[in-house]
């Protein structure tokens, strides 16, 4: 993580903490890029001392047996030391935090109970624990300096109104219009483009604003399959400034599923087998209603 900039655009939300944006441009991100930030690896400090001290141990008898035997040290040397210094991913998205270090761990705001900070445990750095509703919390590192405090608690703060924000924000109900209704995948993926199109399907099916439509598109808490359905249809406008908003809200996805699915029916591209393949796989992983 870079050291936060000291600005005034962190300004307080109603309820009183910075606001979101504020909050990114003062770790050096833009409000509308991918809010990635690089964590130390979860085997620091103590794992990482662990396998030292297991390491040196080895290298006498290593040694001892032969020139293989050392180049087998050096090996679980440099092993190590590549473990240690792979950094684990942290993404704020607008829908929860992905944690991805060998494998991807989503938690969405709505499982979070509270956000707190952690100064590790005798050897003292700055962390940050979450705190679950089921009553199982986790803890990372948030760097191993010790004077990277006033990283951390920056870092802190975004998470804390970011996850104010989501759980603020109302639900989002598609128009009818975007509901597959039985029909084949096929027929729904042109009836969604006709919709973004500007046309629709009959005198008794009315236009939907491509204002409603982003409104769906773009709430992390719509379903998977309704937002799927409204990022087809915008596309089919192929309005430049509908497809720079629909790339954000895929960016500010965090949730690995959501996002393929989103990303899926961005990239169809006008492609009807491509498509009905992306409302398909986003209508799996919408929960039964």
């Amino acid at each position: 993580m870079s050291r936060p900039k000291t600005s005034s655009a962190a300004r307080p939300s109603p309820t009183g903490l910075p606001s979101r944006e504020g909050l990114l441009r003062d770790l050096g991100r833009s409000p509308d890029e991918r809010p990635v930030f690089s964590l130390p690896s979860p085997l620091l400090p103590w794992i990482g001392i662990l396998l030292g001290i297991a390491v040196a141990i080895l290298a006498r008898g290593l040694v001892r047996v032969g020139p293989w035997g050392a180049t087998l040290w050096v090996a679980l040397v440099l092993a190590v030391v590549v473990v240690l210094l792979y950094p684990r991913k942290l993404v704020v998205g607008e829908d929860g935090l992905l944690l991805v270090w060998i494998r991807a761990r989503f938690i969405p705001y709505r499982d979070i109970a509270y956000v707190e900070t952690s100064d590790g445990f005798y050897l003292r750095h700055p962390g940050i624990n979450i705190a679950l509703r089921s009553g199982r919390a986790f803890d990372f590192a948030t760097s191993v300096f010790k004077d990277r405090w006033a990283e951390r608690d920056a870092l802190l703060s975004l998470i804390r109104a970011t996850a104010e924000a989501a759980s603020a924000r109302r639900p989002a109900c598609a128009p009818d219009a975007l509901g597959r209704g039985g029909r084949p995948y096929d027929a729904w993926a042109r009836a969604l483009r006709a919709i973004g199109s500007g046309a629709h399907e009959g005198i008794r099916t009315s236009p939907v604003p491509a204002d409603e439509l982003l409104r769906v598109a773009e709430n992390p808490g719509a379903p998977v399959v309704d937002r799927a359905a409204a990022f087809v249809a915008l596309a089919a406008s192929r309005d430049d400034e509908h497809l720079r908003r629909l790339r954000i809200a895929v960016d500010l996805t965090a949730a690995p599923e959501t996002k393929a699915a989103l990303q899926a029916a961005l990239a169809a591209d006008g492609d009807e087998a491509s498509i009905a393949e992306a409302l398909a796989f986003a209508e799996t992983r919408t929960p039964r209603r």
